[in-house]
C-alpha cells in the first residue's frame, strides 16, 4: 500500500507517465519495471534491434506469456467447475482461451490500444489484441507480480467469461 503511494507520488515526474498511468488502470498498481511491459506491446512489425544487431520484438514473450496465461485460466476453470473430469476442463480452457475472446478482452481492458506497430501488416492486425493479451501476463514473472496479475485476470475473466 505505501509502495502504491509512492509510486503514485513519482508518476507526474516519470518519462514514460501516461504508460505508467495506463498500466495502473489495467493492471491496479504501478509497476515499477515497465521494461517487460512495453516488450510485450512491441509488434514485431514495429522492426527494433538491440545492441548486438539482434531483432527486439514481443515474440519470445508470447512463449511465456501463453504458458501463463492457460495456468491462470486453468486454475480459473478448476476452480469454478469442481467435479468435472480432466477432458471437460481442458476443452473450457481451450474455448476461453481461442482468439476471439482474447481480442475482445484486450479491446475491454484497453491493452489493443498501447500495441505498438508500424500498422502495414493488416493479416496479424485482427490478432494484435488476442496475442497482446496472452504476452500481458509474461511481465508478471519477471515482476514478481503473479498475484496481482492472476487476480487481474480473474476479474477481467469474470465480468467476461
Amino acid at each position: 500500500m505505501l509502495s502504491n503511494l509512492i509510486d503514485r507520488i513519482k508518476l507526474p515526474f516519470r518519462k514514460e507517465k501516461e504508460l505508467y498511468s495506463s498500466l495502473h488502470t489495467i493492471l491496479g498498481f504501478y509497476p515499477h519495471d515497465i521494461s517487460y511491459y512495453k516488450l510485450a506491446l512491441m509488434h514485431k512489425s514495429v522492426m527494433r534491434r538491440n545492441a548486438k544487431g539482434r531483432p527486439v520484438n514481443n515474440e519470445r514473450l508470447e512463449f511465456l506469456g501463453d504458458a501463463i496465461l492457460d495456468a491462470i485460466v486453468g486454475d480459473i476453470v478448476y476452480r469454478h467447475f469442481p467435479g468435472k473430469r480432466e477432458g471437460f476442463l481442458t476443452n473450457t480452457r481451450s474455448k476461453l482461451v481461442q482468439r476471439e475472446t482474447l481480442n475482445r478482452l484486450a479491446k475491454e481492458m484497453g491493452i489493443t490500444r498501447l500495441v505498438l506497430s508500424n500498422g502495414r501488416s493488416s493479416s496479424h492486425n485482427s490478432y494484435m489484441g488476442g496475442n497482446a493479451f496472452e504476452l500481458w501476463w509474461a511481465p508478471s514473472i519477471s515482476t514478481k507480480a503473479m498475484k496481482p496479475a492472476c487476480a487481474s485476470c480473474r476479474n477481467a475473466s469474470s465480468d467476461s467469461w
